[in-house]
């Protein structure tokens, strides 16, 4: 079983569901051998308040609906905004949903988030966090509440039973910086999603942090994911817990 634990859906003109962007998907899934899609919105920048993020799980919900054997939805909210936990509550609890994304509306730090993140624990769901250490000041600029490996690592420290997950470690810039900071954070997970293809970056993820923290994913950049864990010089049994099993044994341990 191999899971992409970082897929997006999208909005059509209309703010209904991209359908066509959502079959794509799953027929290029079926080319490149990867059979579940764990998926958020991809409108999630900006002020948000509930109407949007609301709408954001309504499109993930009606992806999840037509294609429920593939799909499996995370729930994004604006955690400043005072709804942020019924709107987890219903999507989660009520409607399966199998875990949050975080974007960056807030570093994953801060104390606003503290109550998502000990719902979390208590539910043993996954957070995904859009992350990375972001050295350019064009960047920075855009997204100056982008969370880094230092962040998760207070995070992880302040609710060491929560399972976060830092995204796209070929899509945040100082990828090694980020490496380095991860090894003091045991229970914090990481996504090998990004169009960065470095040579040897996962093997280097797991010198640095170990296969069975490594989650597969591909954040819309399914080839070259795919191709990052095939040219890595993996054991059978470790491109097996990446691809699917470390994410797996999360959901596992889901208690609501």
């Amino acid at each position: 079983m191999v899971i992409d634990c970082h897929m997006h859906v999208r909005a059509g003109a209309d703010g209904a569901l991209d359908v066509q962007y959502c079959d794509w998907t799953i027929e290029a899934g079926d080319l490149l051998g990867i059979d579940r899609f764990c998926v958020s919105d991809l409108q999630l920048t900006g002020e948000l308040r509930y109407d949007d993020f609301h709408a954001a799980n309504d499109r993930v919900a009606a992806a999840v609906a037509r294609h429920p054997d593939r799909y499996h939805g995370y729930c994004f909210v604006n955690p400043g905004d005072p709804k942020a936990l019924d709107e987890i509550r219903q999507r989660v609890r009520d409607e399966g949903f199998i875990g949050i994304k975080s974007y960056n509306q807030y570093f994953i730090d801060d104390p606003v988030v503290e109550p998502v993140l000990r719902l979390a624990s208590e539910w043993q769901v996954p957070v995904l966090v859009h992350a990375g250490y972001l050295t350019d000041g064009a960047s920075k600029a855009r997204q100056p509440l982008t969370s880094n490996a230092l962040h998760l690592a207070n995070a992880a420290r302040r609710f060491p039973e929560a399972m976060l997950i830092e995204g796209h470690i070929g899509g945040g810039g100082d990828w090694e910086w980020a490496l380095k900071h991860l090894r003091e954070a045991p229970s914090v997970y990481l996504d090998t999603s990004g169009s960065g293809i470095d040579e040897w970056m996962i093997d280097r993820c797991v010198e640095e942090i170990g296969a069975e923290r490594l989650l597969f994913a591909t954040d819309t950049t399914m080839e070259g994911s795919v191709g990052k864990i095939l040219d890595a010089n993996l054991s059978e049994p470790d491109r097996k817990r990446i691809l699917g099993g470390n994410f797996q044994a999360l959901l596992d341990r889901r208690a609501v």
